[in-house]
């Protein structure tokens, strides 16, 4: 018998080891000082006796072909029977490439392009994008809550949703992610049984079936009835129980042969079900050998959610805490602190300085809910919950900074798109009276946030929203491209919109943008339809006596440049060099802005030729000087190129701040394709306040 103590105590730091958990905070929360509380993999250090193993299998310097010896299926199997009374035979299981992909490759086996198949949310969001992104629609079927605020499950909603959707499979979650619930026999004997009258399929998702709290025992999906054994497909992995995700291990069980036989055959086919090395012999160290240590994991886990409940009860009034039955996450509540989903994570993530699992992100039911990882050391754990009590109780110190009021304090977010950075103010229903002001206050380098302007985020008459641009001197511009990309992500990211594709008013016209989400569902990238490029010299516009100004050359300090004049909503002077040598972006561009040839100013761009799909750029802003980017110049700029035959679609743009797409479509249009990234969330105080 193992007498080991194992220390859940110990700290270990993670950084610089690719840990998600870092290695993305920066792409998710727009900063990378938070305590990370949000994906789902412990702090703790492995089980040894997996570690020992995989040692001990390297010292062998021969990594070929391997087959699983019988006694890898049956340290599952024999797992299986001895902690949770499932007597399953070898032939029955299989090797799975992960959790998520084997989510993906029931749905691809046991439905069609364009099928249903039903979750019932909140829920894992990977069961809503594996079904998307496979062409599959998602059938909701979401848990209620009784009277005393558990969550079960809706079965009459459930037969409803099934005769409305026909679908040909149903997802189920047990133990439930992110609630932590274990279902009990009898509910998932009625799911099976009405999945098995209307010809659906049931996989069961049991990943945290091993990581069952309090000595509770799992309940197998599979195990509840003759009904659910005939038509379950588990799903099931070391990999939350002995924090191992990295190593990518999974199974998955099916007890009836009409099912499991075509279905194995398949994966055989393709070598999906073929172990790697590692993941074989981790597995097997794990469920011969890691028992003991899971043991104590369980009762460090127990002990931190005792530990988390009465903190939030004496400390945290208006969070509730969902004691889960399974699993190293809990469900927090922040309903009662009335705060609309944008406060409620602008509170954590700029006053708890914390990364947690918004609530929404698991479905709509999810709102005013975070998931908080806590398979972490004590330590840390105490120290995430302090700085949450901490936020919750800057509430009542300073309510009018999240809530509204006078605006004497204005919240506000720092975004860029490519290092062109601005302070976005939501005046959705905040109106500010003198925003120029404003803008020339808070772009200050020294004394106030320092940006390149403002950009007011307004209610739009013709379109989701509107957006007015205000330049560090206080000029208000026209459009934006690197702007509008950022607005795109704040109304996407904080759900003022639900559509990805997103129309906004600009003193240019009505633009449409379309977010592209990264796997966290927050935006990635934004491709905005720039209108179509204006060469007429009334449209730019340019004092020049002709009907388009191309390559025509203008006098500017004691030399002639050669310039052609574009309109994408604003004006823009473009001009061709070899290099960006002598300085000629901070000498000459200051000088051609304010030239006579542009009766409104001008931005201006220094563009270089690199190949017919490649152009570098530098950009003087009106206004502003010059930016790492700008997105309307990028595309003035292509044009250009294109029109001289310096370039053909699409156009890469290299800018200081990174790299633009930019390509035209069918009707003309320009389309632009770049990054929005959010830095940080603050409030600025003003010295002399110049709104009302």
């Amino acid at each position: 018998m193992n007498n080991e103590i194992y220390n859940f105590d110990c700290v270990v730091d993670r950084h610089d080891t690719y840990a998600t958990k870092f290695e993305e905070m920066d792409r998710k929360f727009g900063r990378h000082d938070l305590l990370p509380f949000w994906i789902a993999d412990m702090d703790f250090q492995a089980c040894p006796a997996i570690i020992d193993a995989l040692r001990n299998r390297l010292n062998h310097t021969v990594l070929g072909y391997t087959t699983p010896p019988d006694e890898f299926w049956s340290s599952i199997t024999t797992w299986l029977a001895r902690r949770h009374g499932w007597h399953v035979a070898n032939n029955e299981v299989t090797f799975m490439p992960g959790l998520k992909k084997a989510l993906s490759l029931c749905i691809n086996y046991f439905s069609r392009p364009g099928d249903a198949v039903v979750i019932q949310p909140p829920v894992y969001h990977s069961f809503r994008s594996v079904i998307e992104g496979n062409g599959r629609r998602v059938a909701d079927n979401p848990l209620i809550r009784d009277a005393a605020g558990r969550y079960k499950m809706d079965i009459e909603g459930l037969i409803q949703v099934i005769h409305a959707e026909r679908p040909t499979m149903m997802i189920v979650c047990n133990p439930h992610n992110p609630i932590g619930l274990q279902w009990d026999a009898d509910t998932l004997s009625r799911v099976a049984e009405v999945c098995r009258d209307n010809g659906v399929v049931l996989v069961s998702d049991e990943i945290y079936g091993d990581m069952m709290l309090g000595g509770r025992r799992h309940i197998p999906t599979a195990s509840v009835s003759p009904v659910a054994k005939d038509i379950t497909i588990t799903l099931g992995a070391p990999s939350k129980t002995f924090n191992i995700p990295g190593i990518v291990s999974a199974w998955a069980v099916v007890r009836s042969p009409e099912v499991r036989e075509p279905f194995f055959n398949w994966l055989t086919a393709s070598e999906f079900n073929a172990p790697p090395i590692a993941a074989m012999v981790a597995t097997q160290a794990a469920y011969e050998n890691g028992g003991e240590w899971l043991d104590q994991a369980l009762k460090y886990l127990q002990d931190n959610v005792n530990f988390a409940a009465e903190y939030c009860d004496r400390h945290i009034p208006g969070v509730k805490l969902y004691r889960p039955e399974a699993s190293f996450t809990v469900w927090l509540d922040f309903n009662e602190l009335g705060l609309s989903r944008e406060a409620l994570v602008k509170l954590l993530v700029e006053r708890g300085h914390l990364a947690l699992s918004e609530g929404s992100t698991f479905g709509n039911e999810g709102y005013g809910f975070m998931r908080m990882n806590i398979g972490v050391p004590r330590t840390i754990l105490e120290s995430g919950l302090s700085n949450l009590a901490t936020a919750v109780s800057s509430l009542h110190a300073d309510e009018k900074a999240f809530t509204g009021g006078n605006i004497t304090n204005i919240p506000f977010v720092k975004m860029n798109g490519l290092g062109n950075n601005f302070v976005y103010v939501d005046c959705m229903e905040r109106p500010i009276d003198n925003p120029s002001e404003l803008a020339r206050q808070i772009s200050r380098r020294h004394t106030g946030v320092g940006a390149d302007g403002i950009i007011a985020i307004l209610p739009g008459d013709k379109a989701d929203c509107r957006m007015r641009i205000f330049n560090a001197d206080g000029s208000e511009a026209q459009m934006c491209g690197n702007g509008i990309r950022c607005v795109a992500k704040y109304i996407y990211d904080n759900r003022l919109v639900s559509d990805t594709r997103i129309t906004i008013e600009t003193l240019s016209g009505v633009k449409t943008v379309e977010v592209h989400p990264g796997i966290d569902g927050l935006t990635d990238t934004v491709t905005v339809d720039m209108g179509a490029p204006k060469f007429m010299v009334e449209d730019v516009p340019v004092n020049f006596d002709g009907a388009i100004m191309v390559n025509v050359p203008v006098k500017v300090e004691n030399r002639e440049l050669g310039v052609t004049a574009v309109s994408m909503g604003n004006p823009h002077g473009v001009v061709f060099v070899d290099n960006f040598d002598n300085d000629i972006v901070s000498t000459v561009g200051p000088v051609l802005e304010t030239h006579e040839i542009w009766p409104e100013k001008a931005n201006i761009e220094f563009v270089r030729v690199d190949d017919l799909h490649t152009l570098s750029m530098r950009a003087w802003e009106r206004g502003a000087g010059e930016t790492m980017a700008c997105g309307t110049g990028a595309c003035a700029a292509a044009a250009a190129a294109v029109a001289t035959g310096r370039a053909k679609w699409p156009v890469t743009m290299r800018l200081i701040g990174g790299n633009l797409v930019i390509d035209k479509a069918d009707n003309g249009n320009i389309l632009m394709t770049g990054p929005a990234v959010t830095e940080y969330a603050g409030t600025y105080y003003q010295s002399s306040s110049p709104v009302d």
